[in-house]
């Protein structure tokens, strides 16, 4: 098991159904997941790609699509040396402190050709941008 907390008011929570697609692309872009009381008016806050991504989890949820994840900026395909495949129905998680949403992209692929794939991405992010 892994306990991630907030380490403070600028650490906030993502949560997003994520349609990963054949373009090697950012995986989290859109809204922060509210955790605290908020008027029933106010608009979620935005990501934004200097966000710092402290944790992350990524579950695959497609049945026959693999996707690859890269955490350097670089642009990611099934070939890609420092790519994490995670296969369908598989998970993957872990702490990069010092990468950015920028940083972190995706693809999805079907073995044999780029694909889109579905995943449940949580990550909880250091809103600094």
């Amino acid at each position: 098991t892994t306990t991630v907390s907030p380490k403070d008011a600028n650490d906030k929570w993502y949560y997003k159904l994520t349609s990963v697609t054949a373009a090697s692309t950012d995986l989290i872009t859109g809204y922060y997941t509210d955790y605290t009381a908020v008027n029933a008016n106010a608009n979620p806050g935005t990501v934004a790609t200097g966000d710092k991504v402290e944790f992350i989890y990524i579950k695959n949820t497609d049945a026959a699509n693999d996707i690859y994840v890269v955490f350097d900026g670089g642009t990611v395909a099934n070939t890609t040396d420092d790519a994490v495949k995670i296969s369908p129905n598989q998970s993957f998680y872990g702490r990069y402190p010092n990468a950015t949403v920028a940083d972190v992209h995706a693809i999805g692929h079907d073995g044999s050709s780029a694909a889109t794939a579905t995943c449940i991405v949580c990550a909880l992010l250091d809103d600094i941008a």
